[in-house]
């Protein structure tokens, strides 16, 4: 792995945030979101190699966010931009979010978009849900999954649910739920585990979470962190970062120590410890 590229499939926007209500904002600070976006950012900001897979809107803003994520040290060169709809927008105010993404820029993104040959440097490929929620890019997901798992390249979903972009919390969950299995690494927050399992008790979730291909869960609690394998259990207590942050950490300490998957099912409660 050392020295390899995270490939981060999914979304990037623009996020419009105001202090005040979305009802009574004039004035919006913009940034550069979505949960791709941010792994990709935070991965750079460790030393790390990472390039985004996805695709922005051939206008003003996508270029804002392609600017912002190349000068950020983001691989860029697989982006793609399409004139067939805008990139997404998201705004945020008073605890209020407000997305404006129909049939948005990377939600149009397909398989065949992907390009030929990225997997041959990647040292890990990390997704979120956000376009999971309609094809083709969901579809686009599953091809790269296929690819991932052909060319033995790990796998990390940050699941990063966001209700409000889905038709309802239902459609989300089986959504989910349904790609789950796919990853060798999971980091989610208890409040998702909850929503996607209606249980906090991790001794619970665990149970539905490690199965499949996953081989490693990051979870983030009121406490701290954990971590678990099905042999063992680390804990960060105070501990608390944005799941793609952690991912980032995760996956970027994974990558210097060279660390294959194979070897973490047989890590000991100790060398957890050092992954974070």
């Amino acid at each position: 792995m050392s020295g390899s590229t995270l490939y981060c499939l999914g979304e990037a926007w623009l996020e419009l945030e105001s202090h005040d209500s979305l009802t009574s904002a004039e004035a919006f600070r913009p940034r550069v979101g979505g949960s791709a976006a941010a792994l990709a950012l935070a991965y750079a900001a460790l030393g790390g190699r990472a390039a985004l897979l996805g695709q922005l809107g051939e206008d003003a803003f996508g270029h804002r966010i392609a600017d912002a994520l190349a000068d950020a040290g983001v691989d860029i060169r697989r982006l793609c931009f399409t004139s067939r709809a805008p990139t997404p927008l998201l705004f945020r105010g008073g605890g209020g979010t407000l997305p404006c993404r129909t049939r948005s820029a990377d939600l149009l993104y397909s398989a065949g978009q992907l390009g030929e040959g990225w997997a041959a440097d990647a040292g890990a490929l990390a997704l979120s849900s956000a376009c999971l929620v309609d094809s083709p890019c969901r579809y686009t997901h599953l091809a790269a999954l296929d690819t991932a798992r052909a060319s033995g390249v790990p796998v990390c979903f940050v699941p990063a649910l966001r209700p409000a972009l889905w038709p309802s919390e239902k459609t989300l969950r089986d959504t989910v739920l349904q790609f789950l299995p796919f990853a060798d690494l999971l980091v989610l927050t208890e409040d998702e585990m909850e929503l996607l399992l209606d249980t906090r008790a991790y001794q619970v979730g665990l149970f539905f979470l490690l199965r499949g291909h996953v081989q490693l869960i990051l979870l983030q609690t009121a406490g701290g962190v954990h971590a678990f394998t099905r042999a063992a259990h680390a804990f960060w207590p105070g501990l608390s970062a944005p799941p793609e942050e952690l991912a980032a950490r995760l996956l970027f300490r994974l990558d210097a120590q060279g660390t294959a998957l194979k070897k973490l099912m047989k890590y000991s409660a100790a060398a957890l410890q050092t992954l974070l």
